[in-house]
């Protein structure tokens, strides 16, 4: 909680709904009458507090804030100074609040004698932090501090208190570094020793876990409930089990069978007199002997001294007598001691395999994954392999893999403990080449030599090979070399020896093999040296490529070019040569390749099964590999070299959208016109791929050449129809301003403008892209059924298309909207209106004066549009009750003023030129004056959108016919 500016006392909150319920019922009634929580700010740094009930002050007293100060600090003359001034009645008193706030933080600190001034003074023993909810004496019993706990049970400190966690003072007592005096203490105040927290963990588990003895002695005479299960259904024994803690387990079993305390001299009685089932009885000592040997092999591993007093402890439980014939299922047993037998063995511990050799009916050839004789011959120990084949180990027994005790003396290259065991047993021969493999696995050169003169080598020695170089021990494919194995030969992966020192360390060839210290190179110059072949061997790779496919680095490359491996060579299936591949394989290291391997002379110009040369592959795969390019086209790459489709480095770089790529190209000489198999420059490349950064800036650069601009693919497509299919309007602009013919048509005769009014209703992405190709006269080429779209455009009053419409060279005519009228919702007008609608129409149809005023004011007119028509007055019954009044006023206007010959004739002539496709060549043609030429053809507006007045009703023909009344005369002559 923070400060605020009008305040100088603590805001209270107190906060009991969060706090955890106790799993004991009598808790309920304490926590309703416990002190809630609370927090305030000191000095901008958020500080935990504690409130009493339904408190509220005002303000912060200064010395509050400085009481809490001289707590942390320890400053006993500021303390008692503050504490005066409480007891005087300052006026800068201290809050109750605060008292409790220092107190908390005096417990945490450990001041006993200030805890102490501060109960006296009136500090609420019983308070709550805010945080964890915790009390002095949860904070006094965590941090272990005897004399606050002892002084603050003395003041009726409550020691059932709960915190937020549902943990007693007793719980959070219990800790590695001990809590003995603790736990002493509050234990003579009546605390529950078989409380448990919201986890229901009791102190027992905990001591438990933190592996603290002495705890546990004192809270099991305590009277803990051996039996109480924590939230994932464990008891204090199944802890002591799973963290194996062999002195808290067996203190733990010998209490719970004989109530009797701990001590290891007291185990001599206590084994005897167990009192439980025989079986029962058993069990205990087995457990018991377990904890005890696993310790004891454990400190044998780390060469720690014997510890004489658990020795004599087994000692003593083995003489107490463990029989298995006191077990119902015999299996339990001698799985149990069998494995005791086994890690006392590997442990290499002699005096408890001794020992556990005489136990009465042990079998000693029991195995799971592994014998006793196994593990003796595993470190090696004969001394220990020879006590278990006296007491009837057998050296024929396997274990689930199929393995000899003289496999695991072998592959550890124990070679004594092997002679001794093939004295004893010599296996078949199937057998010794078996373990023949497994000795070069784990690169024990004295076993194979030991084995060899056993077994014949010669005859698996090739198939040795592979496992022998992944060991990367020269000397064991030596001697494998020297016992008839081909270096050139198919190993086991039917590769030659050096492919496979080349696969080394390749993610999914990740073997267990492969030894921590093998040196690659050192494997691969041993193989050339010893006659490997450095260039291809069909069907397999070659070497170079291999070690570019699996990113061996240059030192590899080097040697295998030092030893004659040929730069140029075909070197994998898809016929990529080592530079080739460099790419292809989008190899990490590729630059210092490249170099190398130019060095070397590899001819950049090789391509290919597919027809790609280096330079192809640097383009289209090391997208900003713009050094290696150059370094590509430094060496003499052909930039002009096609691949199987006919893709030159440029055309893939557009295709790519590689701008930079394309202007190093262009720079270098590059045919900005070179075309594809199927005739794509690399304009019509630009709009292969679909997404990605560069487009229009890749447009940009290869749409220079007017003619590159309207190529055409044979369905008639051009980079313009693209650019409007993909509604892409920065394209268009580019293709425009690259002189793009907007009127080049498709085998659907369907022209760029075409395409982008598609539907009746034009996507709005798709306006600006219009706008576009009408300023550029697409419309002179638009067919008449598709102006069916533009005069829906009409109708919803778009006016700055309209007026794009009548000056770039579309002709006042009528279309038939017979097929879309009900797309508008306008029913009850004539079919004879839709049949020939025209702009004027439209525009009224959709309610918009402007354009209307527009068109009359323009002359953009036809026939049906003349004052008297059938049309109009169609029209106008149909509008009646569907349009505004504004509209119906302007009709009646409209309608009632004749209009003047010069007019009518303006508009017959209009007419009879004819539709938008070919008519200013049609215009052109006639006897006209060019102003009138101009004006039929609409170039110049006699009136502009702006200018039209929308609240003006009456049209003064009177006025546009005296205004071009010269020309119309000259027109009329």
């Amino acid at each position: 909680m923070k400060k605020t500016e009008s305040s100088s006392q603590v805001h209270i909150k107190c906060n009991t709904q969060n706090r955890p319920s106790s799993s004991h019922q009598n808790n309920s009634a304490n926590l309703s009458q416990r002190t809630a929580p609370v927090s305030f700010s000191q000095n901008t740094q958020e500080v935990d507090t504690a409130c009493p009930s339904n408190t509220s002050n005002s303000q912060v007293p200064i010395a509050g804030e400085k009481l809490i100060m001289a707590v942390k600090t320890g400053d006993l003359p500021a303390l008692d100074r503050l504490l005066q001034q409480q007891q005087g009645g300052s006026e800068h008193f201290i809050s109750q609040d605060h008292l409790n706030v220092s107190l908390l933080e005096a417990c945490r600190q450990g001041r006993k004698f200030i805890v102490q001034k501060l109960v006296r003074s009136g500090a609420e023993v019983n308070v709550r932090d805010n945080k964890r909810c915790t009390t002095p004496l949860h904070i006094a019993a965590e941090q272990g501090f005897v004399d606050i706990a002892a002084f603050l049970l003395d003041k009726d400190a409550d020691v059932h208190a709960i915190d937020r966690h549902g943990n007693s003072p007793l719980v959070v007592a219990v800790n590695r570094a001990g809590s003995s005096d603790m736990l002493n203490l509050l234990l003579a105040y009546k605390a529950k020793v078989n409380h448990k927290n919201s986890q229901r963990v009791t102190a027992l588990m905990k001591a438990v876990e933190v592996m603290d003895i002495d705890a546990v002695k004192i809270l099991i005479v305590a009277g803990s409930n051996l039996k109480q299960k924590n939230r994932v259904g464990e008891t204090a024994r199944d802890i002591s089990a799973r963290l194996g803690a062999a002195d808290v387990l067996i203190f733990y079993n010998l209490k719970r069978k004989t109530s009797c305390i701990y001590m290891y001299i007291q185990l001599i009685p206590e084994c005897k007199d167990l009192h439980e089932s025989k079986e029962a009885n058993q069990n205990i000592k087995i457990d018991t002997l377990r904890k005890l040997i696993e310790p004891i092999c454990s400190d044998a591993k780390d060469n720690k001294d014997l510890d004489g007093a658990k020795l004599e402890i087994v000692k003593i439980l083995l003489g107490s007598g463990i029989d298995s014939k006191t077990f119902k299922q015999q299996y339990h047993f001698h799985s149990k001691i069998s494995s005791l037998l086994v890690n006392a063995t590997r442990s290499g511990v002699i005096e408890l395999v001794e020992l556990l050799c005489k136990l009465k009916n042990i079998e000693i050839n029991s195995t799971d994954r592994i014998s006793a004789l196994m593990g003796a011959a595993e470190i090696g120990r004969i001394d220990i392999v020879k006590l278990l084949l006296n007491f009837g180990a057998d050296p024929r027994k396997e274990n689930y893999k199929g393995e000899l005790a003289l496999t695991y003396a072998l592959k550890n290259g124990h070679i004594e403990c092997a002679n001794v065991l093939l004295h004893n047993h010599k296996p078949s021969e199937q057998k010794l080449q078996g373990m023949a493999e497994v000795a070069v696995k784990k690169s024990q050169l004295e076993s194979l030599e030991f084995l060899a003169s056993h077994c014949n080598i010669d005859e698996i020695s090739q198939s040795l090979m592979e496992e022998g170089i992944l060991t990367c021990d020269s000397r064991i494919v030596q001697f494998l070399i020297d016992h008839g194995a081909d270096i050139n030969g198919t190993c086991g992966r039917n590769c030659p020896a050096l492919l496979i020192a080349l696969i080394i360390g390749r993610s999914y060839y990740n073997s267990p093999l492969i030894r921590k210290d093998c040196n690659q190179l050192d494997m691969i110059k041993f193989l050339v040296e010893s006659g490997a072949s450095v260039n291809r061997v069909n069907p397999n790779k070659s070497p170079l490529v291999v070690a570019i496919e699996n990113n061996c680095n240059l030192d590899v490359q080097l040697s295998l070019l030092e030893h004659g491996a040929d730069v140029n060579e075909i070197g994998d299936d898809e016929g990529n040569k080592p530079l080739t591949a460099v790419f292809a394989r989008r190899s990490t290291r590729h630059p210092t390749f490249l170099e190398a391997f130019l060095k070397a002379g590899a001819d950049p110009n090789k391509a290919n099964s597919d027809g790609k040369t280096a330079l192809h592959l640097a383009v289209c795969i090391n997208e900003d590999d713009l050094g290696s390019i150059k370094q590509l086209i430094s060496a003499g790459a052909d930039l002009e070299a096609c691949d199987s489709d006919g893709m030159t480095p440029l055309l893939l770089a557009a295709r790519a959208w590689l701008p930079e790529v394309i202007k190093l190209l262009k720079e270098c000489g590059a045919n900005m016109n070179a075309v594809d198999n199927g005739g794509k420059n690399a304009v019509f490349q630009t709009f292969e791929r679909i997404y990605g950064d560069g487009h229009h800036e890749t447009l940009q650069l290869v749409a220079s050449d007017k003619d590159q601009v309207n190529m055409q693919m044979p369905d008639g497509v051009t980079p313009l129809i693209l650019a409007a299919k993909e509604e892409d309007n920065k394209a268009i602009e580019i293709l425009l301003e690259a002189g793009a013919d907007p009127h080049k048509k498709n085998n659907n005769q369907e022209t760029a403008l075409s395409i982008l009014l598609g539907s009746y209703s034009p996507r709005h992405e798709a306006m600006v892209g219009l706008k576009m190709l009408i300023r550029h006269g697409a419309l002179l080429s638009l067919p008449k059924y598709d102006c069916l779209k533009l005069y829906r455009m009409i109708v919803s009053d778009e006016r700055e298309l309209v007026q794009l419409m009548v000056t770039h060279g579309m002709a006042p005519m009528c279309v038939d909207f017979t097929g879309v009228k009900n797309s508008l919702s306008m029913e009850g007008i004539s079919d004879s209106v839709w049949r020939n609608l025209s702009p004027l129409t439209a525009a009224l149809v959709g309610n918009s004066l402007i354009i209307a005023r527009y068109l009359i004011a323009n002359w953009f007119l036809t026939p049906v549009d003349l004052v008297g028509s059938d049309q109009l007055k169609n029209l106008k019954v149909g509008l009646q009750g569907k349009c505004t009044s504004k509209v119906e006023n302007f009709l009646d206007e409209y309608m009632s003023q004749p209009m003047s010959l010069v007019q009518l004739s303006f508009v017959a002539v209009s007419a009879q030129l004819g539709e938008t496709i070919g008519r200013e060549e049609r215009v052109r043609k006639t006897p006209l004056p060019t102003i009138l030429q101009d004006r039929l053809l609409f170039k110049k507006e006699m009136s502009s959108m702006e200018s039209t007045d929308e609240e003006e009703n009456c049209m003064n023909h009177n006025f546009l016919v005296y205004e071009q009344l010269p020309a119309l005369t000259l027109f009329l002559k």
